[in-house]
């Protein structure tokens, strides 16, 4: 957990934080405290918040937010309950005849970049860990797979599978190679 002070905001030596925790493979939960000392708020003050900071760190869209009070206690359980639920994410085993139907799907719709002359194939995948989740993808050309492909791929995991609040890493390999 995150804990950020809702009367300060999120300062760059948070934002450190919570991309080195996300590049460790760490589940992250960002929990805005003092809430109740924001006094001119509406209904989108949170979102609108939380839209400027995944502007800056677009891992961010996949952490889960919560706004607390630890002086009344509002929305403590919350917090309780994200714990498990982020907890669950990064342990999520996914079967690998699921994993390559999801896969399946994600090309029919859409195609990997190709250069001529040196087409990529992905030709299989599988859940290969946890804590957190990692794919290893089969492919004719695992150098060769644009980093914006293989945001679609994670993103396209993410939505086949809650993966609420943990990093979800891929790995692109050959045929034969060890992993």
């Amino acid at each position: 957990m995150l804990v950020v002070d809702a009367s300060v905001g999120l300062h760059n030596q948070d934002l450190r934080i919570a991309t080195q925790a996300w590049e460790h493979g760490c589940g992250l939960i960002v929990v805005v405290n003092k809430w109740d000392l924001i006094e001119e708020k509406d209904a989108n003050t949170a979102h609108r918040g939380q839209e400027e900071l995944i502007t800056k760190a677009p891992f961010l869209r996949h952490v889960p937010f919560v706004y607390v009070s630890s002086l009344t206690g509002q929305r403590a359980r919350k917090v309780l309950e994200l714990i498990l639920e982020v907890a669950e994410g990064r342990e999520r085993r996914v079967p690998t005849a699921e994993v390559n139907r999801v896969l399946g799907a994600l090309l029919e719709r859409a195609a990997p970049p190709q250069k001529p002359g040196e087409e990529v194939k992905l030709l299989y995948a599988s859940q290969i860990g946890i804590a957190p989740p990692t794919f290893a993808i089969v492919t004719n050309r695992p150098d060769d797979v644009p980093e914006s492909y293989q945001r679609y791929l994670a993103n396209g995991f993410r939505e086949a599978w809650p993966f609420t609040g943990a990093p979800v890493r891929l790995r692109f390999t050959s045929r034969g190679a060890r992993r």
